[in-house]
């Protein structure tokens, strides 16, 4: 029970700092590329979930629990790496984010990277 708690507490703690990765779109500069780099590497983890959802959606659910888990874990080692760049090398003048999208969570944008 309190391992569910602890991760309960780290999600909802994942959830409250989507707001300035979302506001840090419009704003693009080293605090918002601090925030979506340590975010990203707080978050990579769901990939893997995320990649068997689309996975599912985009063929069946067979191929989703088969296939999803290979793809979440190589887009999730790709987003650890790109959060990590981005919330140790926060101060280079390149801001905008490596990864599209910049977190995790987007799933209705099934069009982009993180998705096919």
């Amino acid at each position: 029970m309190k391992r569910l708690s602890i991760c309960l507490a780290a999600l909802a703690a994942c959830v409250v700092l989507s707001a300035p990765v979302q506001a840090a779109e419009e704003q693009d500069n080293h605090i918002s590329k601090l925030v979506r780099g340590w975010t990203n590497v707080a978050t990579f983890w769901l990939e893997i979930p995320k990649q068997m959802y689309v996975v599912s959606m985009q063929r069946d659910a067979g191929a989703g629990v088969l296939f999803g888990p290979f793809k979440g874990l190589g887009f999730g080692i790709a987003r650890l790496g790109a959060g990590l760049y981005e919330g140790l090398l926060f101060v280079l003048p390149k801001y905008e984010a490596i990864m599209d999208p910049p977190v995790v969570w987007p799933f209705e944008e099934a069009g982009t990277l993180a998705s096919k």
